[in-house]
């Protein structure tokens, strides 16, 4: 028999002579668990992985297991019974719920919590909550969620037991607390994002700073986990032992063997932002370039040809922009003033700002039908304005989108949305949608005019989904692990998939779907960009500072060359053999010569 099975046997057969926390006797520990099916979707994937996987362990670690969706449970007369309260979810939301918990807390019970049942800012209005957190009040989130790496802080603490000094957890949304409750004298943290994470995420980035993302109040038997956003958090061996032992620790009521470690004074907050990978476009036909600057609320606009740079002013926090090279005109979401500056490509001024509503994050343009769609983050509906008179209309609430991927040629789009089940192909010129199941936690799209096929990357499965625009029907092509950013070689018939957590390209023969390659590129790769012309791949790495170069024909790296702007999103002009590269850092715009592969800043 184990050491570890000796020792549990032995404290639950203590436990059948002495009584709970709150005074009861029982035979075997019990815990409850809360959660709710009314919530974001992939709350409820977690919740309900979550509920079979405490079902197995309490059997493994002879404990008597419930949950329960009534938070009404939340009853002084039915705590008494239970030795720990876990929220994996949600949080009580009545009066008397709250100080129910408070008091069984105060009482000598146990909690442990996972990601948004922690959840709590000014609209949460408990300041017995904020403080029972260390303080710690939700200010800001990485989005996607992403893979990480974290750091163990308290190795001889038991909920550290057996767990390496570090470890890679699944795909997750990360969150940033103000203050951080390092600060917190009362606070040991337990584990941390890893710095050499920075920058995390695809749309809501975080870029720097310490950030605890497990932690006790040791004033309480109490133990907090971000971890709990979507299907694959239980995917990590390693975490599951983590949440086990922080289960058993706080079922057992024992003390932490470490002491909390001294509040920090040299921990920097951390810091969160937002990108987008149609923060920089091309017009084909006028040979510029367009780069939001979002901090600057401004617009780089780049002559390649005549060699001159220029800077508008748009509205405040431009994140994304797309081009009508019909018109000549360049539409940009100001997501910080709820507005669309309108650019006539000609002049480069703005021309018009038109209203849409908070946080106006993803935008495409249909060339075909002179429409231009904007979705907007927390929104449920799609805007469309009229490119001829700049008047607005809204497609029927449901056609919110995360992503558009746009077929000019079949006057088609596709509309992704990172929790949905689903791609809406919609007719362009009638606006007709098409729902098609091309899978969970999608969030790259880019179409194929010349096969009439649009591809979209599906991260917690591994592959792409390919739709067929002309049958509806939907394939999957293998990939790599996380695949995010796509991008479409429609001449030389390749489909290029950056694959997040594998470090690698997966390229695709696009006449018959087969993979063709996979390819080792810089660290974390989340954007891709191609000539055709000179058959070139250019795969953007955030994370390493670095953009990979390759040869189509041979699939084999040219370069790794150092951008020194933390590159995220990429164009190609192949006329002026010039790939124009957008970064969060330093020069927010640079540009890469394709023929010495010497990187520039645009000119001032």
């Amino acid at each position: 028999m184990s050491k570890r099975v000796l020792l549990l046997f032995a404290f639950f057969a203590t436990l059948l002579h002495r009584g709970s926390a709150v005074g009861q006797s029982v035979v075997r520990p019990r815990v409850l668990a809360f959660y709710t099916t009314a919530t974001e979707p992939d709350h409820v994937q977690f919740a309900q992985q979550a509920l079979d996987y405490f079902a197995e362990i309490a059997k493994r670690d002879n404990f008597e297991f419930t949950a329960s969706t009534d938070f009404d449970q939340l009853r002084a007369d039915s705590l008494k019974s239970y030795q720990l309260v876990i929220w994996l979810n949600d949080a009580p939301k009545k009066p008397e719920q709250r100080a129910a918990f408070e008091s069984y807390m105060k009482n000598g019970g146990a909690w442990l919590g996972f990601h948004f049942a922690g959840y709590n800012d000014e609209s949460t209005q408990w300041p017995w909550f904020v403080d029972f957190m260390g303080g710690a009040v939700f200010n800001d989130n990485s989005w996607p969620p992403m893979p990480a790496k974290l750091v163990v802080d308290s190795p001889g603490h038991p909920v550290a037991a057996g767990i390496p000094r570090s470890y890679v957890a699944p795909n997750n949304e990360w969150y940033i607390w103000t203050p951080s409750p390092r600060l917190n004298k009362d606070v040991q943290v337990l584990l941390t994002l890893d710095p050499a994470n920075y920058p995390i995420g695809l749309k809501g980035i975080l870029t720097q700073g310490d950030l605890p993302v497990a932690w006790t109040n040791t004033r309480f038997k109490m133990v907090y986990m971000n971890m709990g956003h979507g299907n694959r958090i239980f995917a990590s061996d390693t975490q599951k032992k983590l949440f086990e032992n922080a289960t058993t620790w706080l079922v057992s009521g024992a003390k932490s063997s470490e002491l909390p470690q001294a509040v920090a004074t040299d921990h920097p907050a951390a810091i969160g932002t937002e990108i987008s990978l149609r923060g920089i476009a091309l017009n084909a036909k006028t040979h510029k370039v367009y780069a939001v600057d979002t901090a600057a609320g401004t617009v780089t606009v780049v002559n390649a040809v005549a060699h001159t740079t220029k800077k508008i002013t748009v509205g405040t926090g431009p994140e994304a922009l797309d081009v009508n090279p019909e018109t000549n005109k360049i539409y940009v979401a100001n997501t910080g003033s709820a507005n669309i500056s309108v650019i006539d490509g000609k002049s480069d001024e703005v021309t018009a700002t038109i209203t849409v509503g908070d946080f106006p994050y993803a935008i495409a343009v249909n060339p075909a039908a002179d429409k231009v769609y904007i979705s907007k983050t927390f929104g449920n509906a799609m805007v469309v304005i009229d490119g001829k008179t700049n008047s607005t209309s809204t497609l029927k609430p449901g056609m919110q989108a995360d992503l558009i991927a746009v077929n000019p040629a079949a006057g088609k789009l596709y509309f992704t949305n990172y929790e949905g089940n689903d791609v809406l192909m919609l007719d362009g010129h009638s606006d007709t949608p098409n729902p098609l199941p091309a899978g969970n936690h999608i969030w790259g799209a880019a179409a194929d005019p010349a096969t009439d096929r649009a591809y979209f990357s599906v991260t917690g499965e591994a592959h792409i989904s390919v739709v067929d625009g002309k049958s509806g029907t939907v394939s999957k092509v293998p990939t790599g692990e996380f695949p995010c950013a796509i991008a479409v070689d429609a001449v030389n018939h390749r489909i290029y998939v950056a694959n997040y957590a594998s470090d690698t390209v997966t390229a695709i023969d696009s006449s018959n779907n087969a993979v063709v390659a996979a390819i080792a590129t810089g660290r974390r790769p989340q954007a891709i960009g191609i000539d055709p012309v000179a058959h070139r791949v250019y795969v953007a790495s955030t994370v390493a500072n670095t953009v990979t170069v390759i040869d189509e024909r041979s699939n084999a790296v040219v370069r790794t060359v150092q951008t020194e702007n933390r590159p995220y999103a990429i164009v190609i002009d192949p006329l002026t053999k010039t790939a124009f590269i957008a970064g969060l850092e330093g020069e927010k715009l640079v540009l890469l010569d394709e023929q010495t592969l010497k990187v520039s800043a645009a000119k001032k």
